[in-house]
């Protein structure tokens, strides 16, 4: 499993430079703007072909590519999401033909390697599920999941590290029960992250793009339901008991949360879901005063901590649906939510200090009320979230006098 992480990791560490010396011949940048963006200058967003490049060779040469079943389906489903994945971050897509070459992924993986969810082990009174149901449940599944990594995939070396993470725990999980074609799968997967994530994290010379999200995601989930489809192996149901569901769900607590709460924000403010917007977890730690590599940072630290934590719980043999349960509360807890830890570093900082950080971030400040009883109703002159502070805007307005 070393060796494969190492080639993994070489071949990622090593095609990165290529990668990012085309993009500079070939103008091929993801250009700042100011609005969503909140990198300030261009960076190239192929890092994608990399993670692909690097996981697919390296599980192939490995000793276990033949015993994993159906992998001729799983290479035709990759190389779907890479071209269209390219495509889309070369001139843009529309989001119904990404959807399409998403399902026509799962599909082929469900037929040919048979990925399917069709048990939730007691989750909400729920067993075991007819074929009619586990179909919809796994297409939806993992459309969540490949739209979660895209969505986090905003800061430097975020969404590279917390798919690195959560594919060594369930690589981790798999060597423990024997799956070595599924160990190996993970790990090549960890080791193709890891080289990519050497040009990735603070300050990132490349970007994974939709291309590198969509393989990323589309792994992840099919580890998740692989390992949810553990749950009767003796050794893994001797230690969790009945607990995988909300095991899979904790390795990917992080995306599947955020992803959850901007769906919340958005609707409660009338917006559409599909708009793009700076209301993700990371950029309110931005918002908090935190840099890219300490926010990057401080979310690997939850995700370790959160999948430690209820792993910990489920070797209690706790009820699932409490697990579920505490996993929830512990997600409410750690990450921010509508505004009220934003309050506290206010008051404990200074509002002077967020604004500032705001700006040095490229975030847009939040003017949305605090209060836990008013969420989500905009305030432009709240006392807290004020921005219009007469000495900072008198130093703009200076300054735009000298670019005039």
């Amino acid at each position: 499993m070393g060796g494969v992480m190492l080639l993994a990791f070489t071949i990622s560490f090593l095609c990165i430079p290529v990668i990012i010396r085309a993009a500079r011949w070939r103008n091929l940048f993801d250009h700042p703007d100011y609005s969503r963006k909140v990198h300030s200058k261009s960076i190239p967003t192929l890092g994608g072909i990399a993670i692909f490049l690097a996981f697919l060779l390296s599980f192939s040469v490995s000793m276990w590519a033949d015993a994993f079943t159906g992998f001729p389906y799983l290479v035709a489903a990759l190389l779907i999401l890479l071209f269209v994945g390219l495509k889309d971050d070369l001139v843009s897509l529309a989001a119904s033909t990404k959807l399409g070459a998403q399902l026509t992924a799962i599909g082929l993986v469900i037929y040919g390697s048979q990925f399917l969810i069709t048990d939730f082990y007691g989750v909400a009174g729920l067993n075991e599920i007819p074929v009619w149901i586990s179909l919809p449940v796994t297409f939806f599944t993992v459309i969540v999941v490949i739209n979660a990594i895209n969505l986090i995939d905003g800061i430097d070396g975020l969404a590279g590290g917390i798919g690195a993470i959560a594919s060594l725990f369930f690589g981790m999980t798999f060597i423990y029960v024997g799956q070595w074609p599924l160990a190996a799968f993970s790990f090549s997967l960890v080791g193709a992250l890891a080289g990519f994530l050497w040009h990735n994290f603070s300050p990132a010379s490349i970007f994974m793009g939709d291309t590198g999200s969509m393989l990323l995601g589309f792994l992840l989930s099919l580890q998740a339901i692989a390992f949810l489809n553990l749950g009767e192996a003796p050794a893994l149901a001797g230690l969790f008991g009945n607990a995988t569901p909300v095991l899979a769900v904790t390795i990917l607590a992080f995306p599947l949360f955020d992803t959850l709460r901007v769906v919340i924000k958005r609707l409660s403010r009338g917006e559409s879901i599909f708009t793009a917007g700076q209301d993700h977890v990371h950029h309110e730690l931005l918002r908090m005063g935190f840099s890219h590599k300490q926010t990057s940072l401080l979310l690997y630290f939850a995700s370790f901590f959160m999948v430690s934590f209820i792993f910990g719980l489920a070797l209690m043999d706790l009820n699932v649906n409490l697990l579920l349960a505490i996993l929830i509360g512990t997600c409410l807890t750690i990450f921010p939510t509508n505004g009220v830890k934003r309050q506290l570093f206010a008051k404990v900082f200074g509002q002077r200090w967020q604004r500032w950080c705001s700006r040095r971030w490229g975030v847009q400040f939040n003017y949305e009320k605090v209060n836990p009883l008013d969420v989500f109703v905009e305030t432009k002159h709240s006392s807290i979230y004020d921005i219009s502070d007469k000495d900072i805007s008198d130093k703009d307005e200076q300054a735009n006098k000298h670019v005039v």
